[in-house]
């Protein structure tokens, strides 16, 4: 599965960038730095593939402003669908309602640029408890929901396709964790980490206002 996430992406960002260098006036009008107003709004969706598990939905909204006319930072909403293995339980279903702080570069300040990003987050993490504790009979575990952090890195293409609209591809890679309390066989209270990381192939369209 994270072989088609991977091919999809690739798939993705060929037409992206095909597609966009055959619209004749996709140049003509592109958003100069001069003329662009300081707010962009995102919306995308894709393939999360997390490294324990197995792959479901992500979906995001993102808001930034411009710092220069190459560099952007803002907030992102994400939220996330999938299977992971949890306490060495697999297959446990996991929904992640992500906060992130993100902040990208543009190689390009106009046109078809690739770009870079980092973002530091924090997040909700919901679980289904029952199966945990059926799957492993020695951890009773305290709720179906935990406490999450995480770091992000992505590469993309974004490509102008209209007065103030351009549509973008991105590859993520992310480090996360959830943070619960779980009840051992000897009956002692612990702090359980697990590791919530994976791969997010994402496309979707930018408004510039």
């Amino acid at each position: 599965m994270k072989r088609f996430a991977l091919t999809f992406l690739l798939t993705v960002v060929m037409e992206l960038i095909v597609c966009s260098g055959l619209t004749d006036h996709a140049q003509a009008k592109v958003i100069e730095p001069e003329e662009s107003d300081t707010v962009i709004i995102s919306g995308g969706g894709g393939i999360f593939s997390p490294f324990q598990g197995k792959s479901g939905q992500s979906g995001s909204i993102q808001a930034m402003g411009l710092i220069s006319p190459q560099e952007r930072m803002g907030v992102e909403l994400e939220y996330r669908n999938y299977k992971n293995e949890l306490f060495h339980a697999k297959n446990i279903d996991t929904q992640s309602y992500i906060l992130r702080g993100i902040g990208q570069y543009y190689f390009r300040s106009h046109g078809i640029s690739p770009y870079v990003g980092l973002g530091v987050n924090i997040a909700l993490n919901v679980f289904v408890e029952k199966d945990i504790e059926k799957k492993r009979d020695s951890i009773n575990v305290k709720g179906d929901k935990g406490f999450g952090y995480g770091i992000m890195g992505l590469v993309g293409v974004e490509a102008p396709v209209g007065q103030g609209v351009a549509l973008f591809v991105e590859g993520r890679v992310s480090a996360d964790f959830l943070v619960t309390r779980y009840q051992n066989s000897s009956g002692n209270n612990k702090i359980g980490i697990e590791n919530l990381s994976g791969l997010t192939g994402m496309v979707g369209i930018r408004f510039h206002f």
